[in-house]
């Protein structure tokens, strides 16, 4: 699987390559090559900020040598997000996707989900960002859960900061917290118009630091660095690989059901198109 990954990643930028893709974004002009074909820099964040009366469809691929509910699971990931940019400050997301177990060659399940996000404070009359967005998540695990986001984020010259909350909650599950928090933190620079390098942090299930039993595997963090690149002018790609650590593990588990590592490995690769 990792010289699969290692494949596709290697072919795509030798297409960028040929297209010739560093040469153009400077002869673009730089108010043409920044524009935010996505609406973040980031993997794991997410605002309502984008060029209003857009569309952007975009290719994921996951891969997690750990189980963490919120970011990946066990195994390949595949899914494809849709997003309507109504507005500068409003959005529309959707997404469909699968997980395939690699031991086994079979799908371990399926997630749909479907978001509306807005910028309420814009950092050009308020001196920062603040998005909010809500909606629901069928997971992969088959629970439906209801979820509400709050994104802070801040731009200073060619770094950009973003401090994140998502708060899901499910519905009739059994087995799981009442809510869930993952908190996030991140940071990017821009070396180039086109070429941004930054780094992503995450802390889930803190609750495990507490409590002697943990429904969702004890408290943890993903940690590591991305990478973004515009590739064309409509064309862009990013690329996050991050390690897992987990603090506890203090979550009871039922039949052939193996207890994971203490650490792990994430990587996600993002291909999108942005129609405007």
């Amino acid at each position: 699987m990792a010289r699969l990954h290692s494949s596709l990643i290697l072919l795509f930028l030798c297409s960028l390559s040929r297209l010739g893709f560093c040469e153009r974004a400077e002869q673009e002009g730089r108010d043409e090559v920044s524009k935010p074909l996505y609406p973040t820099h980031f993997v794991y964040q997410n605002t309502g900020h984008g060029i209003g009366s857009s569309f952007s469809l975009q290719y994921e691929l996951g891969y997690g040598s750990r189980e963490s509910r919120n970011f990946t699971q066990e195994g390949i990931e595949q899914g494809v997000r849709s997003r309507l940019q109504v507005q500068d400050w409003l959005a529309l997301e959707a997404f469909g996707g699968l997980v395939i177990d690699t031991t086994k060659t079979e799908t371990k399940g399926y997630a749909g989900s479907f978001e509306v996000i807005g910028r309420l404070l814009s950092q050009n009359k308020h001196h920062l960002n603040l998005d909010l967005g809500g909606g629901y998540i069928y997971d992969y695990r088959g629970d439906h859960v209801p979820r509400v986001r709050l994104t802070l984020s801040y731009t200073y010259k060619k770094l950009d900061m973003a401090l994140g909350s998502l708060v899901e909650i499910p519905v009739g599950s059994a087995g799981r917290d009442e809510a869930d928090v993952v908190t996030t933190l991140a940071f990017s620079y821009g070396f180039k118009n086109w070429l941004r390098l930054g780094l992503e942090t995450g802390l889930e299930d803190i609750e495990g630091f507490f409590e002697s039993e943990e429904a969702e595997g004890g408290a943890k963090t993903i940690f590591g660095p991305t990478l973004a690149i515009i590739a064309t002018k409509n064309i862009y790609l990013k690329l996050n690989t991050a390690g897992i650590y987990a603090f506890t593990s203090n979550q009871k588990f039922e039949g052939n059901r193996r207890k994971p590592d203490a650490f792990g490995f994430l990587g996600r690769l993002v291909l999108g198109w942005t129609f405007y």
